[in-house]
């Protein structure tokens, strides 16, 4: 009966454990996800086509900025989301094209700027932000049906106060569609 009431207990603990280890999620359309909804991929076409953007144009690599080397490094998508990642100069760069819902904001990020600004750009209105006057660390602009981010982030001490100029902003814009 020992024997009996041991076994018992032990597989009704593993029951429980392998319960306690199965929890799945719901993507928005009540499917099974992942927690990380993004997919890698070779490419900004494979990237736009994965979020159902269109198309994904950015400044070909080695474009050279007043900041540095323009350098696109990786690609990912999510839904209605197209995001590449890289480099200009020694900085971090995120640009990302998203479908316009219900904000203008696709870069994911909230932190509060000490600075605000706009600035236009081939017929756009950039909105630009960042922690030094006239420096670009985050900008957003709308253009049809599409919301599009840029994010800059300087390495170690820089990396709440590096930033972007003018002329920088205006070619990365101009060159990401």
């Amino acid at each position: 009966m020992k024997k009996f009431l041991v076994l018992m207990l032990a597989a009704i603990l593993m029951l429980a454990l392998t319960a306690c280890g199965a929890k799945e999620t719901k993507d928005e359309d009540g499917g099974e996800g992942s927690a990380n909804p993004w997919t890698e991929v070779a490419d900004a076409e494979e990237a736009a086509n994965g979020a159902g953007v269109g198309y994904f144009t950015l400044p070909e690599n080695g474009t050279e900025v007043t900041g540095g080397r323009i350098d696109f490094l990786g690609f990912r998508y999510m839904k209605n989301l197209a995001e590449a990642d890289g480099a200009v100069g020694a900085a971090e760069l995120t640009v990302r094209k998203g479908l316009k819902q219900d904000s203008e904001d696709v870069s994911g990020d909230y932190t509060a700027y000490k600075y605000a600004w706009t600035q236009d750009v081939g017929g756009w209105t950039v909105y630009c932000m960042g922690n030094e006057d006239g420096r670009t660390m985050k900008a957003i602009w709308v253009s049809d049906n599409f919301s599009y981010s840029i994010m800059v982030r300087g390495q170690g001490d820089y990396y709440d106060t590096y930033g972007l100029g003018a002329e920088d902003v205006t070619a990365l814009v101009e060159g990401i569609q």
